[in-house]
Order: structure tokens, then C-alpha cells, then sequence
């Protein structure tokens, strides 16, 4: 590839940043801002994730499928990230975001939609393969390999899942082609870009990683990562291909045995797992009609029927949550790890809308939101920074009286002195739930909880507040066993 090529302002690389894939672009920036192994990013992890249900869903599934878990199931994401990493939850994140965006488009035609089924089979492949051979190093380099290996066809992968006139008449072009040289010419001429410099544009734009634009550039650096994203891809290809010459595969295992430093019939054992594991994981991901691109000898594709998502009732993931929490103190749980699950109880279990923990700062006399759990965090956030310092309302009335309460609308005749316009700027008109935050016998903040009614059976109600209360109750207890 060029080294000189630029991302700036290409067209194709604009639209599809803006236009065709603005919620994975989003979710990919904001995942990139998270600290490495930094328990306070996961306040972020929740802005970035728990209003996403599908993205909260996937996460689940995903870190309790048979490749990923661990001794006991996972409820939270907030636990979800301690067990297995922020890397890991990021990687999750961002391959759930990926398979949900390319999909998306139902109005392909049968071509296009094989040609991009096919691909993102080989992307997934690959990204399990480059991992499993750098299985030697850390957790951080297996999981920056992985995504490397998984985004570096994107653009291609992008390009075709738009879908429309562009896509079919370059496909149909593209059918009666055999050489990769050609292929290469044709694409570059219709499109003004190649998909490899469509691959990099984006992977500069969404800033994801140094391994994956490097792989891009000089794909044949000789570090170990560049050399296993090439040979992972290289071999995914391959093995898509159900007739593909057995020669072909002896001299890519041979290239992969050399590196890992194992035999080659040690190597070929690794792949099939390797090949087995994609399979089971594409299930937990509700990707399945990827994995009959997945092919090699001596697999047998599993029953569809294990990836069955178990559905259980708000008051069954309500106690699960609240059995999480309570364990947190012996497990050596901190004061983020807490709060956040306790605000993903409340914001999951109760079905709220907007979640959120405002702590006091000394400095301003302000309670600022710390977490929030809610679509449009950063609106949500601005509008919850309010003054308590020498002012009467319905906050600083909860942090006086230290007791949970639920204000049942604007006209509630119980609180109406306390809800200030100002507070009526920012709060539901339909109502909501406050509680105190207890640390070391200190009202430090406030948990605020609410719900968008849009239907009547959408209202909160007796049974909300009594779990909400009973979520805040076992918060502070945890807070004051830390």
C-alpha cells in the first residue's frame, strides 16, 4: 500500500464514518477513550454501553459463552469487565457494534449479501486465528491482535453492506473476474480508492489502534503480531473456501508452526480448535449465518439451538444483580465497582431510562453526575450539575432527611416547595425516584432514577420504588463494608 495515502476528507471514508455507520464509529470512539485496567473507566464503559440493550445483551452472552467463562456466570457488565478485562469488554464491544452495523441493511441483493456474509465469516476467522498465535503474550497484545485481524478488511466489509446501484454494479463487474490483480484495478478505477486504503482511512478516523494500521500499511513487518494478522487472514480466506487446495493449507500451517514454535501437527490442532471456537462464539453473538463460511476438516457445526438467548423476568435479574452486589465487599470490590453495578442493577432491572449517581463536589458546592446510565449521556450530564450550596430543593431535601423518596410528578402536593424550575428543567414530569448515597455515616450524593412514559403501563409504581429502594439499602451497606 502507499504509505503516503492520506484520509483526509475521502469521500467514501466520510460517508461511511457519518453516514452508513455513525453508531458503531460512535461507540468505537467512546471505547477508545477508556484507561487501560482503570476501575474508574467503567463509569464510562456504562455511558458508553448500558443504554444500548442489544450492545448490553450481546456483551452478556458473549462473556458467559463456553469460550469466555469463567467459574461463575456473569449478570453485569460492570462485573463482566472485572472478570474478563476492559480490553476484552472493548474487543466484545466493538465486534458486537460491527456484526449489528453490517447486517443491518435487509434490501441487498442475494450476491452482495453472500459476498458479505462471506467476508465478515473470514474477518471473525481471522481475528480468532491471529489471536490464538499470539496466545504466548499478554492478554492486551492477544486482544489488539484480534481486533486488528477482525477489522482489516472493514472497508470492504462496509462498502458492501450499504448496499444500492453503487454496490450492485460493481459486484456484477466483479463476477466474471478470477485475477487479484484485476480485481484490484477494477475496484480502485469505479470507486477512486482501493478497499485496503478504504480499511486504513477508517482505521485512522475511528482512531483504533497503532497493530491495525501498521498490519494496513506494511503488512509484512516482521513483528509477530503484523506476521500472525497475515497469516491469520491469509489462512481465513483459504478456509472459506470449501475447495481450496490442501498444498496451500500445508505451506500457511507450516508458516504459522514457525512462528508459534510448535510442531506442525500441534499447529494443525490449534487451528481446528481455533475453528471450532469461531463457531461457538458467532452463536453467542446471534451471528450464525456466518459460520457456514466457517470451514475445515473434521468439523461438525453445532446445533443452532445452544445459542438460544434465555430470557428471564426483571425480578429474576433484579435478584441476580442484588446477589452480585452483595458479594462485592468479600470479593475486594471498590467503591467504583459498586456503584456501577448498583446503577446497572437499577437502570436494567427496574427498566429505568435515565440512571444516575450524582456525587457532591466540595470545590463548586455542586452534586455532579459520576455515572449515568441513559442515551445522550453528555446532555444528561449538563443537565444534571446543580447547586446545593444554601439552596432548598428536592436534592438537597434528600440529602438532609437521608431517606429514599419518590416525587410523583411536578404537581406532587408532598414536594411541590422543593421542585424548583430549575430542577423541573432537568427532571421527569411523570415522576421520580431519589435516594442517599451513604459513605462512612457521610450523605456524599444521590441516586436519581426515571422512566420516558410513553405508553401507561410504563409508569412507575409501587413495586419500581420498593426494588430501587432495596438496590440503594444494599449499596450502602456494601459502601460500608469496604
Amino acid at each position: 500500500m502507499d504509505n503516503s495515502f492520506s484520509n483526509k476528507a475521502h469521500p467514501w471514508i466520510d460517508r461511511i464514518s457519518k453516514q452508513e455507520m455513525p453508531a458503531l464509529a460512535s461507540t468505537v470512539r467512546a471505547l477508545e477513550n477508556l484507561a487501560k485496567d482503570d476501575t474508574a473507566s467503567l463509569a464510562k464503559l456504562g455511558q458508553a454501553v448500558l443504554h444500548d440493550h442489544a450492545l448490553t445483551s450481546s456483551i452478556l452472552k458473549v462473556a458467559n459463552s463456553s469460550i469466555h467463562m469463567s467459574r461463575n456466570p456473569v449478570t453485569t457488565v460492570s462485573r463482566a469487565a472485572i472478570v474478563l478485562g476492559l480490553s476484552t469488554i472493548k474487543n466484545i464491544c466493538i465486534t458486537s457494534k460491527l456484526l449489528s452495523s453490517l447486517l443491518k441493511n435487509k434490501n441487498l441483493t442475494p450476491s452482495v449479501y453472500n459476498r458479505l456474509i462471506k467476508l465478515m465469516a473470514q474477518s471473525f476467522h481471522a481475528g480468532m486465528i491471529a489471536k490464538m498465535m499470539v496466545s504466548k503474550y499478554d492478554i492486551e497484545i492477544q486482544e489488539q491482535t484480534f481486533i486488528a485481524a477482525l477489522l482489516n478488511k472493514l472497508g470492504e466489509s462496509a462498502f458492501w453492506s450499504m448496499g444500492g446501484e453503487v454496490t450492485d454494479n460493481l459486484d456484477q463487474q466483479l463476477l466474471p473476474l478470477n485475477n487479484q490483480k484485476e480485481i484490484s484495478l477494477l475496484i480502485t478505477k469505479e470507486l477512486g480508492i482501493s478497499f485496503e486504503e478504504m480499511s486504513l482511512g477508517l482505521a485512522r478516523n475511528w482512531n483504533l489502534g497503532d497493530i491495525l494500521i501498521n498490519s494496513l500499511i506494511e503488512p509484512q513487518l516482521r513483528t509477530p503480531e503484523i506476521q500472525s494478522i497475515n497469516l491469520a487472514v491469509q489462512l481465513s480466506e483459504l478456509l472459506s473456501d470449501p475447495e481450496h487446495k490442501l498444498s496451500d493449507l500445508s505451506a500457511l500451517q507450516l508458516k504459522i508452526s514457525t512462528i508459534m514454535g510448535i510442531s506442525k501437527k500441534e499447529t494443525e490442532l490449534k487451528i481446528l480448535s481455533c475453528s471450532e471456537d469461531t463457531i461457538k462464539l458467532l452463536n453467542s453473538y446471534g451471528a450464525t449465518v456466518l459460520t457456514k463460511f466457517i470451514n475445515h476438516p473434521a468439523i461438525t457445526k453445532e446445533d443452532n439451538e445452544n445459542s438460544t438467548e434465555i430470557v428471564i423476568s426483571p425480578e429474576a435479574l433484579q435478584l441476580q444483580i442484588i446477589r452480585e452486589l452483595a458479594f462485592l465487599p468479600s470479593e475486594g470490590g471498590d467503591f467504583n465497582i459498586v456503584i456501577q453495578t448498583a446503577l446497572e442493577g437499577i437502570y436494567r432491572g427496574i427498566e429505568m431510562d435515565r440512571t444516575l449517581v450524582l456525587l457532591k463536589n466540595k470545590s463548586t458546592r455542586c452534586i455532579v453526575p459520576r455515572f449515568i446510565s441513559a442515551a445522550n449521556a453528555m446532555h444528561v450530564k449538563k443537565g444534571f450539575t446543580l447547586s446545593i450550596a444554601g439552596v432548598t430543593n428536592i436534592f438537597s431535601y434528600t440529602m438532609k432527611y437521608q431517606k429514599p423518596i419518590w416525587v410523583k410528578g411536578f404537581d406532587d402536593d408532598k414536594f411541590k416547595g422543593y421542585l424548583t424550575q430549575e430542577i423541573n428543567n432537568v427532571v421527569s414530569d411523570s415522576g421520580f425516584f431519589l435516594a442517599p448515597l451513604m459513605w462512612k455515616n457521610q450523605c456524599i450524593g444521590l441516586f436519581y432514577a426515571d422512566k420516558s412514559v410513553t405508553e401507561k403501563n410504563n409508569m412507575l409504581c409501587e413495586k419500581d420504588f420498593m426494588a430501587f429502594t432495596l438496590f440503594v439499602q444494599q449499596t450502602n451497606l456494601c459502601l460500608s463494608l469496604i
